[in-house]
């Protein structure tokens, strides 16, 4: 637990509206009491700070809100050999990230009440030991077959506020739009892996796709979908539809278009489709094989510029944790996914270091915007008085270094960042459960 009451002195504050070069904070019970300027303390309260049981010095490092990751793949129920919920959320917790939202592509499907019932019992003492929030996710059909849509309504009831396919994009568009009319009824988000199947590929274009003698797989696999959907959203604008995983620069344009017509539509980008493009895959490492695939500089250029701009809301990570054996034997074969929760902070800092993104839209695309998206902004998103204090110390004078394994908590190490240099270290994270040193 949380010390009853403590400071922290010497920070950095990075908030959505709010830089502050040196702040001192006060928690009281588990919420932030206040935030103020080290240069506005009178001298009664300096003497408390001092005489205070448990004081951090921050040592000039950024305190900040801790993420949210609307992408996770937990792989529970039934995948343990691939994640275990004690991995999973260590590396969250590595990651600065106070709650996650699990993907229902598990061992069974999460698609009925029952499934998401034990689902829930499964994890719920390691989501209090470590202080991370678990939501939930359920499929929009019956085993992610696309066939049968399930009981929205059911799984609604029982705290699922979104639904999705992930994994796979939902074709049927007679049961796509009645996804869309059970969102409008119930107020549910519709989360899209925005592909149509069939192209068989597992690279888009590019030297190595090249060099392999790959089929490429097409942008018009994802932007194809999401216009479709768009059509579908102007006919039930009372629905809510979030694009996971935007890769290309033409699915940029129609979420842009969309949302100068008002529609009710968001999207997110991963941070290795921020970082890497389809020039920087290494042929020995299939780490580099995830859907959507990375696709061509402009497009990352195109995904960069839209994240700094709000075009695209925030950053998720798709963390796709998998075995060794189904990962490393090649492009052709290998599943699909990286992992990405012990590493985001650090893409975003490489991107506000280079000029990117603010210091503030930093802290929006990693916690407020999400925390804004599933309807959590009274705990999570900012540092501000009387909310739940989840923070993390992040030193941003740290690095760059490279990534290594000891780097990662998750249980699988396809992380295709490994060996890439990223700045910043997150030294401490504050959470409900306590206080967690790296």
């Amino acid at each position: 637990m949380l010390p009853v009451e403590f400071y922290i002195k010497n920070a950095k504050i990075w908030n959505p509206n709010q830089i502050l070069d040196s702040a001192v904070v006060h928690v009281v019970s588990g919420h932030l009491n206040w935030i103020k300027k080290s240069s506005d303390l009178k001298e009664q309260e300096l003497e408390q700070i001092e005489a205070s049981e448990f004081t951090v010095d921050a040592q000039g490092q950024v305190l900040m809100p801790m993420g949210i990751d609307m992408q996770v793949h937990l792989r529970n129920p039934g995948q343990s050999h691939k994640e275990t919920i004690d991995t999973g959320l260590r590396a969250a917790l590595r990651g600065g990230y106070a709650a996650v939202l699990a993907m229902p592509n598990t061992n069974p499907t999460i698609d009925s009440v029952e499934v998401l019932l034990n689902s829930k019992k499964e994890v719920a003492a390691k989501s209090t030991e470590y202080g991370i929030d678990i939501w939930w996710t359920a499929a929009f059909s019956k085993s992610l077959a696309g066939k049968e849509l399930v009981d929205f309504e059911a799984i609604h009831k029982h705290g699922v506020w979104a639904f999705t396919d992930d994994g796979v994009g939902l074709e049927d568009d007679v049961l796509m739009e009645k996804v869309f009319e059970e969102s409008a009824r119930l107020g549910f988000l519709v989360l899209q892996h925005c592909e149509f199947r069939g192209h068989g590929a597992s690279l888009a274009a590019g030297p190595v796709q090249e060099k392999l003698g790959l089929k490429a797989y097409p942008a018009e696999a994802e932007w194809k979908m999401i216009e479709r959907d768009l059509k579908l959203l102007e006919k039930h604008p009372q629905a809510r539809y979030h694009i996971l995983h935007i890769s290309s620069a033409k699915s940029v344009e129609l979420l842009n278009e969309a949302k100068q017509k008002g529609l009710n539509v968001t999207g997110e980008v991963t941070p290795h489709h921020l970082f890497f493009c389809s020039e920087d895959i290494v042929v020995e490492n299939t780490s580099f094989k995830m859907n959507p695939p990375l696709r061509s500089s402009e497009d990352r250029k195109v995904l960069q510029e839209a994240l700094a701009d709000g075009t695209i809301d925030f950053v998720s990570t798709d963390h796709a944790p998998h075995e060794e054996s189904v990962k490393n034997i090649g492009f052709d074969s290998a599943a699909f996914g990286t992992t990405g929760m012990e590493t985001s902070i650090r893409v975003l800092l490489k991107l506000h270091q280079d000029n990117i993104l603010s210091a503030e839209r930093l802290v929006e695309v990693f916690s407020t915007a999400p925390a804004r998206l599933a309807k959590k902004t009274n705990d999570f998103g900012s540092l501000k008085s009387g909310s739940e204090f989840k923070a993390m110390l992040l030193d941003t004078e740290f690095g760059p270094q490279k990534v290594q394994e000891a780097d990662l908590e998750s249980l699988s190490k396809n992380n295709v960042f490994l060996g890439a240099s990223l700045p910043g270290k997150i030294t401490q994270v504050f959470t409900k459960s306590g206080v967690f040193r790296f």
